[in-house]
């Protein structure tokens, strides 16, 4: 027996077929591999093992990216693999104990608190 209906990959395909711009896919929050893409730059490692904690706490379903790259090369991997959010976790985290969130689809930017974060996130696409 074989099967002609629409399956995952061509759900995917479609998906990415219709949601992506320049920098890459983004991903509907319904069918995202991930909700979040945590970019931990240079120096803040713990603090953003602690969010990505409190995040998966909350039932986000965090990818967290301790690579030993570059910024604009973390942002520009986040932004090809497309996930709805990004959270920066910078210098500034050290400062004032809060992270940078960005929109895939829309680009905003707010800061917001480490322990404040799973409020920040729904799954609505």
């Amino acid at each position: 027996m074989g099967s002609y209906g629409i399956g995952l990959g061509r759900i995917m395909a479609a998906a990415v077929e219709q949601r992506n711009d320049e920098k890459g896919i983004s991903w509907p929050a319904s069918i995202a591999p991930y909700d979040v893409h945590v970019v931990v730059l240079p120096g803040v490692d713990e603090q953003a093992e602690e969010a990505a904690r409190i995040l998966s706490d909350a039932g986000v379903d965090v990818l967290l990216d301790d690579r030993e790259l570059r910024a604009g090369e973390k942002f520009a991997d986040a932004d090809l693999i497309g996930l709805p959010k990004r959270i920066t976790v910078g210098k500034r985290t050290l400062e004032d104990g809060m992270v940078d969130v960005r929109d895939r689809k829309t680009g905003d930017e707010q800061r917001v608190s480490i322990a404040s974060l799973p409020g920040v996130f729904s799954k609505e696409g």
